[in-house]
């Protein structure tokens, strides 16, 4: 592949499948009497880092999924799982 392009000269685009995650941390919230600024509190995790989280499909960077888990006091599979 050069530029772009595969061998031959087609222009179709080479993209890596991407599975959807589920996003549990709305409802996980909800369960465990958290507020979205007590998770701020607990992680260092600003309010520009979590509100992309409230997200049904986001996908945190592992250090952010990481650190919302441990401040729950559960497993990041707890929290965010991959879409089957």
């Amino acid at each position: 592949m050069h530029g772009g392009r595969l061998a031959g000269g087609s222009r179709r685009r080479h993209r890596a499948r991407v599975a959807g995650v589920v996003n549990r941390l709305p409802g996980l919230l909800r369960r465990l009497h958290v507020s979205w600024g007590e998770l701020g509190r607990r992680t260092l995790l600003g309010p520009r880092l979590l509100a992309p989280l409230r997200a049904p499909d986001a996908n945190p960077q592992l250090l952010v999924a990481e650190r919302v888990a441990r401040a729950l006091g559960v497993g990041v599979e707890a929290v965010w799982r991959l879409r089957r």
